[in-house]
């Protein structure tokens, strides 16, 4: 036995299964509104940790660089203060050598002089022995004649 409605009971099912397809797909979007809520919430939320961890990252490594520069800065002024203390004791010792040098050339023109000194000395003393000398033989030469002739 077939069941047949009327006209108006069939339009009315067929109201009442468009408002209850109507509904399921009200109830669906709404389902779907808020996954997508959640899924933007949760992608928001992921994208503010990410972003946060990246300036975590970023202030870390700035701080790594700066540190970095300031060690090489250190041991840049470090190096060059060894420099300059090398090339101190470096021009020191030159002028040291140098005074050295002077002294040196000093010593030597005295000893000079004095060595000049004592060979003129040297010499004026044996021209005066050799004249003394001579004056002594002429004067024996002078008496052996006198007494060469007495005889």
């Amino acid at each position: 036995m077939a069941l047949t409605l009327h006209p108006e009971e069939s339009r009315f099912s067929e109201e009442m299964k468009r408002e209850h397809e109507i509904r399921n797909l009200k109830e669906t979007v709404e389902a779907l509104r808020d996954a997508l809520e959640k899924q933007k919430a949760g992608t928001a939320t992921e994208v503010a940790q990410a972003v946060a961890e990246a300036q975590t990252e970023i202030r870390d490594l700035k701080g790594t660089v700066s540190e970095m520069r300031m060690e090489l800065e250190r041991r840049k002024a470090e190096g060059e203060e060894a420099v300059q203390k090398v090339l101190a004791q470096s021009a020191e010792e030159g002028r040291q050598l140098q005074s050295s040098v002077q002294a040196l050339r000093d010593q030597l023109e005295r000893e000079k002089a004095r060595h000049s000194e004592q060979e003129q000395l040297m010499r004026r003393t044996q021209r005066d022995e050799t004249a003394e000398l001579e004056k002594t033989i002429q004067r024996i030469r002078g008496e052996l004649e006198a007494c060469r002739g007495k005889k």
